[in-house]
């Protein structure tokens, strides 16, 4: 069986302090962090999240789109947001890659 580490938690210690203990403790003994990765930004600046709810319908059809053009559904929302004049570059149009399957691979 594995030896398992007791880290003693105080009272007082806030959140970023036991947040960046529980992350120096994993480094030290090489396990993964329960502390959040850094959130990545886009050249264009900062992302943040945004969840809308959609009917079945307008869900289904942007899940065929997105599969007809082997896109993403962000992607589909985000081309439709530039083309009604939001400030979208085109960085936050690249594409991830996990879509890119067999002949359109660079």
């Amino acid at each position: 069986m594995s030896k398992k580490a007791n880290i003693p938690l105080d009272d007082d210690d806030d959140d970023a302090v036991l947040a960046q203990r529980i992350s120096d403790t994993a480094k030290q003994q090489g396990i993964p962090s329960l502390t959040p990765a850094p959130v990545s930004n886009s050249p264009a600046g900062p992302r943040r999240p945004i969840k809308i709810e959609v009917t079945d319908e307008l869900f289904d059809a942007l899940t065929i789109a997105a599969a007809q053009q082997r896109v993403t559904k962000r992607h589909l929302i985000l081309t439709a947001l530039r083309d009604a004049g939001f400030p979208i570059s085109d960085v936050d149009l690249r594409e991830d890659g996990r879509r890119l399957r067999g002949s359109r691979r660079e």
